[in-house]
């Protein structure tokens, strides 16, 4: 797999950075994305030229089928996602995108990366960082499975993947909570971690996802 071209940017202005370049993405063709500070770049880059590469996890990817997919999930493992979807609570904490934020200090690191990436759709980084795979974390071609599918239904695109987060911006997110719990349903089985290390419901998560227009991921 090629090497892949990153930039350096202050935390205080990779937001504004990651705008541009993406408002420029269409035009030059390198979509960006915001990896973190210098240890989550080195944990990304480390995986580029293991396994498969791209073209192969790409072709891989297409013949991933979310539904089905979370199906056999659930079937290979019945004790498994089993957290309450609960009831909706009174409020939803709602968040923006925070890789570029020390979560000790509530302050921007001084320095955050971002890859840019030769793709046809923003999906295609997971097979291009060949990110995923570990743990629980679903591998590369099932991340590039499952953006596919939400870039079609909710306008999704992922703008930040660090070493175990996936952040995204999405144009078109659920605007009722049955459509918020349908997702939710979707994003607990793709990503277990966010609800029974997190929200610690289903309904929780949907409420969160209701009118959000972004996404936060996260594997142990």
């Amino acid at each position: 797999m090629n090497n892949i071209q990153t930039i350096s940017v202050a935390g205080d202005i990779a937001l504004a950075e990651l705008d541009r370049l993406r408002a420029e993405y269409r035009s030059g063709g390198l979509y960006p994305i915001l990896l973190g500070d210098a240890d989550d770049k080195s944990r990304i880059l480390e995986n580029i030229n293991e396994g498969d590469g791209h073209s192969e996890i790409l072709d891989y990817s297409r013949k991933v089928d979310p539904h089905k997919w979370m199906e056999d999930r659930r079937r290979l493992d019945p004790d498994a996602y089993q957290d309450e979807e609960g009831t909706w609570p009174n409020r939803a904490d709602k968040m923006g995108i925070v890789t570029h934020i020390d979560i000790r200090t509530r302050k921007p690191k001084c320095e955050v990366f971002i890859a840019l990436l030769s793709l046809n759709s923003p999906w295609e980084a997971f097979a291009y960082l060949n990110w995923g795979g570990w743990n629980d974390c679903p591998e590369p071609a099932v991340h590039c499975a499952f953006h596919k599918y939400w870039a079609e239904r909710h306008g999704a695109e992922v703008v930040s993947i660090t070493g175990d987060v996936v952040q995204c911006n999405v144009a078109r997110p659920p605007t009722d909570r049955a459509a918020s719990l349908a997702l939710a349903r979707e994003q607990y089985m793709y990503c277990y971690d966010i609800v029974a290390q997190g929200t610690e419901t289903i309904a929780a998560l949907a409420a969160g996802l209701l009118n959000a227009h972004y996404w936060y991921f996260w594997w142990d």
